[in-house]
């Protein structure tokens, strides 16, 4: 286990960032830890059956505590190491607070392609299911997108339409698949750019 390592993963919906998330801590054999995860438990504790009706429903007070104590715990454990944070706000956080880590990436898609990802992992039959469903995926990752910039930048000042600023490596994987991705990344790591 690389317990001085401390890898930050993020994207938006559909981007393919989880897969590789998942992928990197296997590789490097470390602890993976998704803030969606908290979320989503969360969530259920509080009745609601997923976290988009979570996020349209609970009070903007209870999200910005929960966003709060996620953020906290991800600060306690990349302080100690050995830990892959898949988040999509985390990078910025440890950038403007100088927070150490091996490296921070940002995986992004065009909007067709992560739309088309997620259509292609609920297996939905019939081209008419297909082309509603598209439309509430389209809807869906847009309102998220727009909804995670405002909330934050309200939270921490922080540029989501800018992850340059916050991030190593940022990869546009629409026309990759996760292997190539996944390649790309492992090489940046081994060329020493991925050290602070």
């Amino acid at each position: 286990m690389n317990d001085q390592m401390v890898l930050v993963v993020g994207g938006p919906g559909g981007s393919g960032s989880s897969t590789i998330a998942k992928r990197l801590a296997k590789y490097f054999n470390i602890k993976r830890i998704y803030g969606g995860e908290y979320f989503r438990k969360e969530a259920k504790s509080r009745g609601f059956d997923s976290l988009e009706a979570f996020y349209k429903r609970a009070k903007e007070e209870d999200i910005k505590k929960i966003d709060q104590r996620v953020d906290n715990h991800f600060r306690d454990l990349a302080k100690k190491g050995g830990v892959l944070i898949e988040s999509k706000i985390f990078s910025g956080i440890a950038t403007k607070e100088k927070i150490s880590c091996t490296s921070k990436i940002w995986i992004t898609a065009s909007l067709d392609v992560r739309v088309e990802r997620v259509l292609g992992k609920e297996k939905i039959r019939g081209f008419l299911r297909k082309w509603f469903r598209r439309r509430e995926i389209i809807n869906d990752l847009t309102k998220r997108y727009e909804y995670d910039k405002e909330r934050y930048h309200d939270l921490y000042g922080i540029d989501y339409d800018s992850p340059n600023k916050y991030n190593d490596l940022v990869i546009d994987s629409s026309h990759q698949v996760p292997d190539e991705t996944f390649s790309l990344i492992i090489n940046f790591l081994n060329n020493g750019k991925g050290e602070e």
